[in-house]
């Protein structure tokens, strides 16, 4: 599973991982949030965590750190 780590995340621009994301998976509400996963749509293929390091495969959400949603 794919998630979204705030600490790594300005929350200051349009996110430009939204545009990297071939099943739409990726949604920013505001450009003064961080991004979010559509776990609906996403495929798990991994392209946004090689885009940008706010982005990260979690194996365990049940156990996933603080910050990371």
């Amino acid at each position: 599973m794919i998630a979204v780590d705030e600490r790594f995340c300005p929350k200051n621009h349009a996110c430009p991982t939204v545009r990297v994301c071939p099943a739409g998976a990726i949604v920013q509400d505001d450009v003064r949030s961080a991004p979010r996963v559509d776990h609906g749509l996403c495929t798990d293929c991994g392209l946004c965590t090689r885009s940008c390091r706010a982005f990260v495969q979690v194996e365990d959400p049940v156990r996933t750190p603080a910050g990371v949603v």
